[in-house]
């Protein structure tokens, strides 16, 4: 413990996470800039729920397929150009979107969004290697307000600037933005050191200069609670990928509110979520200090708190308000797994594939969630879309508190694990 309070936070790490908050921010709007704009394209094209549902899975898919590739040049090179260029990459692919005159066309311009949709594994990494353990998730869960806010943000340039402009001009409100960022972000940030905040390489910090090792995926991969987490990850998505997709679609067509309504809801539960995340890092930090088991043990009383409140809000009949209480208190809770899962594996991961097991973490979130849109579609169609909602989102997030439950009993020997072979790796540099 002794260690750990001497690891200083570096004068420059707020600035870091505050760039990366800008960089998830604009790029979460623009992720979600399509949801308040469905009505306006499926009334230009004429397109049934599968269809619409079509659109986002191959924006998912493509994004499967870049992660593993964005996971390994995060480890091999310098992370911040690689930032960089996934902000200026999401600002292009958006512009070409606004060109599309059919359904096929704009399925395939949004598809080429997701090369850099899930490039979040650098940012993380980064972020790893400014703060020290004890304050990572603190970190994250500030970064991670960028998901309520930038959401947030996407929702209200897309109800104005697409009741006003059009659905293909509001789109060039956020690409414009993306591109601006990639040249600030490249000129400002800086790379560090791989692992130069772990207490255990303290002191021989300066000669760090590990980069990605086939053997350390390796060992990766035979930490039990690292296979629970990815396992977790490949259900935990399935709700977000849903509800971030259609549920402006939902309070529309299935609750009745109206658009001032659903801005409202969307404000009070995504400003809830904002403070969900900020609870969630400090809570989690506070948890890890007392014990090694704190962080999984925290995240799975949020899911499951999260998931019965997510259940009364569907199931609840008492009008906007009734709602409106219910949304928030769940969107208080149900981003609370999110950064105390990023912590934990970097609690374990080696430093030098610290971006591989966070991008591998974010690959089987994708590889689970990615037909979520799509299979919430073909539901509705059948049972309504309520219905649809109400039973993946139930049984997903029910599976992920079970699953980190049990991750909460392993994942302190794995921590262990990582500690020994950091001591020994230090030992072994201060020899040379």
């Amino acid at each position: 413990m002794s260690q750990e309070k001497s690891v200083k936070i570096p004068r420059e790490a707020w600035y870091v996470a505050f760039m990366f908050f800008l960089f998830m921010l604009l790029h979460n709007a623009d992720k979600f800039l399509i949801s308040p704009l469905l009505t306006l394209i499926q009334a230009e094209f004429d397109l049934s729920y599968t269809e619409l549902g079509a659109i986002q899975t191959g924006s998912v898919v493509v994004a499967v397929i870049f992660m593993p590739v964005w996971g390994y040049v995060f480890d091999r090179f310098a992370r911040p150009p690689l930032v960089a260029l996934a902000s200026a990459i999401w600002g292009v692919t958006t512009i070409l979107s606004t060109f599309s005159r059919n359904f096929t066309e704009l399925m395939v311009t949004r598809a080429l969004t997701g090369i850099d949709n899930e490039s979040y594994s650098g940012v993380y990494s980064l972020l790893g290697d400014f703060f020290p353990p004890e304050k990572r998730a603190t970190a994250v869960g500030f970064v991670n307000t960028s998901n309520a806010l930038g959401t947030l943000l996407g929702v209200l340039v897309g109800t104005m600037a697409g009741a006003t402009l059009g659905w293909r001009n509001a789109f060039l409100v956020t690409a414009v933005p993306g591109v601006i960022l990639a040249v600030v972000i490249f000129l400002t940030v800086k790379d560090r050191p791989r692992g130069v905040t772990e207490p255990e390489l303290a002191e021989v910090k300066d000669k760090l200069k590990e980069t990605f090792s086939l053997e350390s995926v390796r060992k990766l991969f035979e930490r039990k609670s690292v296979i629970l987490l990815f396992t977790q990850g490949f259900f935990g998505v399935f709700p977000w990928q849903i509800l971030s997709y259609w549920l402006m679609l939902y309070m529309a067509q299935v609750r009745g509110f109206t658009a001032d309504e659903q801005l409202i809801v969307m404000l009070v539960a995504l400003l809830a979520m904002v403070g969900g995340n900020v609870v969630s890092g400090i809570g989690g930090d506070w948890a890890f200090k007392r014990s090694l088991k704190g962080r999984a043990v925290f995240a799975t009383i949020a899911v499951a708190i999260g998931l019965v409140l997510f259940d009364a809000t569907v199931a609840a009949r008492g009008g906007l308000m009734l709602f409106l209480v219910l949304g928030g208190l769940t969107g208080f809770f149900i981003p609370m797994a999110g950064p105390n899962v990023s912590a934990s594996i970097q609690d374990v991961a080696l430093p030098e594939v610290r971006s591989t097991a966070l991008s591998l973490q974010v690959f089987f979130e994708n590889v689970g969630s990615a037909s979520a849109p799509l299979l919430t579609g073909y539901l509705a169609d059948m049972l309504g879309l309520e219905a649809a909602i109400l039973i993946i989102v139930t049984i997903t997030w029910a599976l992920c508190a079970v699953l980190l439950g049990v991750t909460s009993l392993l994942i302190p020997k794995d921590i262990a694990w990582k500690r020994q072979e950091l001591t020994v790796r230090a030992r072994e540099l201060s020899m040379k």
